[in-house]
């Protein structure tokens, strides 16, 4: 009986992603303890070599909820559009306006300059 493999997953990430998360600390990134910054930043603005890092590492499942919990906002409409594509997810959270007021309308005519 062979034994089974197991493949070892680094915990470190690529250096080309150091660009896309130029607002965190690169020295203390990991894959786990950065995951979701990871994620929206890749879908947003990675390459295919990037996307594939990703999917590889967290897996469609991890990555579809992940993002499924994210507001609409945080994705570019053209990310959105592929994420819709690759990983079958559903965005449609939206920011709240207010915080249980309810929005007015804005009276265009009566702003006028």
């Amino acid at each position: 009986m062979k034994k089974a493999i197991k493949k070892r997953v680094s915990n470190t990430l690529p250096e080309s992603f150091r660009p896309l998360l130029w607002g965190l600390k690169w020295s203390t990134l990991t894959a786990l303890n950065a995951k979701e910054d990871i994620i929206v930043r890749i879908v947003n603005d990675g390459d295919i070599r990037q996307w594939r890092w990703i999917i590889e590492r967290y897996g469609k499942r991890a990555i579809r909820t992940l993002l499924s919990h994210r507001l609409v906002s945080e994705l570019y409409p053209e990310s959105r559009n592929l994420a819709r594509v690759v990983f079958g997810v559903n965005l449609n959270h939206y920011v709240r306006r207010g915080t249980g007021t309810k929005s007015k309308k804005l009276n265009r005519s009566s702003h006028a300059v």
